[in-house]
Formats: structure tokens, sequence, C-alpha cells
């Protein structure tokens, strides 16, 4: 089949790869270029940590999974998923309870946990102050180097002739034959099949189309659908983990930098990115950093960053139109599910679905659109 795909983040590239390996005809579009906006800003914890209900953490469980058969598959090119596990910690006078609930919940989803005293903090990152002396470790989660993986999919597809193209989709029109594009330009293409998969994007191109995929808006900044991620300065202190706190988030990067969130200033998201935000939200972690390592680390700029966010949290992943032609793939754990979420669309667009989308269709919207209301707890992204 003649496909389009919409988006040429790591959901639209992964999604094309695999389109392109089952022989389909494949062009993969996106208005500002491949990697360009958020799986680019991403702090890239692959993970189904406190992913609810149980149907949404199986599925990030199964992304975890295919994460590490794609590392596998394709080690030859290198190394880009570090599956090192992942050390929750909480300050908070009442941690206890937090912790034994996350504990608990873990254990009853089967999701491997292992509580950890402070002889274990310290023998895992001898670098860290621990505030704490208890934790929780997740073996199983992992950090992304995500550009390098949205580099090597991307080759991949330029290996077999199919090279993102910068073009805006302005709607997408379908019927029993096919579906037919109309670029912002003022060109159109025709296509067996389209594939939304442009992020917080998806949601305003559906709707010039008459399509139902509601996606939270990004021109009403705040902690729903944005972030403030720090890249600081490469570093000689080591770290191995992913960290994960009240006070402070943060893991390695690939050339000795580090991601760093601070989960107490996620709300200033509201005011809207300034220089005098990113300034003072810079001075905060770097106090951070230096209490939980004891020394200075400068932080090298601080990223207001949009995410992608299906209106009730959950992702969106099906077909939008009664021809089966315009399919959505939307989710806000892009970078955990990316290598699954590419396979399933492609098994399905030859038929095959899947039982663990049937929770995740489009078309329960057509019911009413429920908003997630949003709620703080440790290791919120």
């Amino acid at each position: 089949m003649k496909i389009l795909v919409v988006g040429a983040g790591v959901l639209g590239l992964t999604t094309a790869f695999n389109l392109v390996e089952d022989g389909h005809d494949v062009t993969i579009v996106d208005k500002t270029g491949p990697y360009a906006q958020a799986s680019s800003r991403s702090f890239a914890w692959i993970n189904a940590n406190h992913k609810l209900p149980d149907e949404y953490h199986q599925l990030n469980r199964a992304g975890i999974a295919a994460h590490e058969e794609f590392q596998k598959r394709f080690a030859s090119h290198g190394t880009w998923l570090h599956q090192h596990g992942c050390i929750m910690f909480d300050s908070a006078p009442d941690k206890t309870t937090g912790l034994d609930e996350r504990f608990t919940e873990s254990a009853e989803l089967d999701y491997p946990v292992e509580r950890i005293d402070s002889g274990r903090l310290g023998e895992l990152e001898p670098t860290v102050n621990w505030p704490t002396d208890s934790g929780l470790f997740f073996p199983l989660e992992a950090h992304l180097d995500n550009e390098t993986f949205g580099n090597l999919v991307k080759d991949f597809l330029e290996n077999a002739n199919v090279a993102p193209e910068v073009a805006e989709v302005a709607r997408v029109e379908t019927n029993a034959d096919g579906a037919t594009v109309e670029f912002a330009d003022g060109g159109t293409r025709s296509f067996d099949q389209v594939i939304i998969a442009a992020g917080a994007d998806s949601g305003a191109v559906a709707d010039r189309s008459g399509l139902l995929l509601p996606v939270a808006d990004l021109s009403q900044p705040g902690p729903r659908t944005h972030s403030l991620l720090g890249v600081t300065a490469p570093t000689d202190v080591s770290l191995n983990r992913i960290i994960i706190s009240d006070k402070i988030n943060v893991r390695p990067r690939r050339d000795g930098s580090m991601f760093v969130q601070i989960p107490s200033v996620e709300a200033r998201t509201e005011e809207g990115e300034s220089p005098e935000l990113l300034d003072e939200v810079r001075v905060v972690m770097e106090a951070e950093l230096q209490t939980l390592f004891g020394k200075r680390i400068p932080v090298g700029r601080v990223i207001f960053s949009g995410r992608s966010f299906p209106e009730d949290g959950l992702s969106i992943v099906g077909y939008l139109d009664e021809h089966h032609r315009a399919y959505s793939l939307v989710t806000h754990s892009g970078m955990t599910m990316a290598p699954l979420l590419g396979r399933l669309v492609a098994d399905e667009v030859r038929g095959d679905s899947s039982h663990l989308l049937s929770t995740f269709r489009p078309s329960r919207f057509t019911k009413g659109i429920t908003q997630e209301s949003p709620t703080n707890f440790i290791g919120r992204q």
C-alpha cells in the first residue's frame, strides 16, 4: 500500500520503519523536520512505573520488552538503551507511606521492584549524597539516548530511500478508495492510508479533517502539557542510573552531561516561556544538583518543552474514520512505547489487531471527552 506517515518524531519514524519492512510504499512528512519537536526534548525514561490503569501499564511493559528486542537486534549499530534501572526516593516526612504504596502497587502488577537501604543506595550510586536511608529500585527501567535512537531509525529509512520531507498537512479527506491529503502549500496527494503521528499537532490535523482526536492544546501552557528540562554541562560526576524523587529527577546523557527536572518548579510552566523563567529555574536546578552531588554542576540550558498529551491521558491508537483510511497514533509515553507501537500499527495496517490496543481506540471519545485530572506523584513526567 501507499501510506503517508504524518510526523517524524519517535513514533512516526518507528512506524514508517516497520511499514517499510513490511514492503509498503511509505512517505513520511513533518512540518519542521525529523526529531525537531517533543522527541528531541524528552527525559526518555523507559518505564511502566505507576502507569495506570492496568491496561496502560501492560502496554508500557510491553514497550520495555520491545526496546530490549530492538537493541538486541541491532546491537552491531551501538548501544542506545541503558537498562541500569531506576532509583526512587522520597524525602517527605511521610515518605514511608508513599514508598509502601508504590511498592505494593508494583508488586501487585508483577512489576519488578526492590526495597533498598542506605548501604544499597551507596553501592548503586556512590557519588550521590543520599538524603534518605531507604528507597525503591526498579531493575527493568532504562534511559534512552533518544537522539541516537532516532538517528538510527532515520538512517534505516534513508537506506531504504525513505527520507522525511518537510511539509505540513492541512487536512485529510477519506473515502472507501483511499485518502486525499491537502498540504499547507496548496498541493494535494493521494494515499491508500494516512497515519497521523504528529504529537501535539495531531489533534489540529484531525480537527481540520473533520475527525475526532482529542489532544491537549499546547497554546495554554501548564504542568499537564509542558515541562522544564535542564541539560547540564558535561561533568566528571559519575551517574549510571535514573534517579526519581520528590526533589529532583536526574539521569546521565551520552556526552557526560545530565538531564535534570525539578518537580517543585513544574507548576511555573503556567507562566509561559520567558528568559526570566528559564534563568530562575536554572538557579533552582543547580542548587538541587549541588545538594545531591556535593559539587557545582552548571546547567547549560533549560528547555520549555511541550508534551503530546491525549485529553484523558491515555494513548489514542486506531482508525479515526469509517473507511479505515486515517489512523491515529498519539501517546504521552512515546519514548517507552515507540518500538512496540510502530510494530503494532504496521500489523494493524495488514489486518492483524492486537488485544493490547483494545482499550485505547479513538472510538471511546464518541461517548464524550473526559479530561485527565493531573495529580502530583513521584515520577510524574
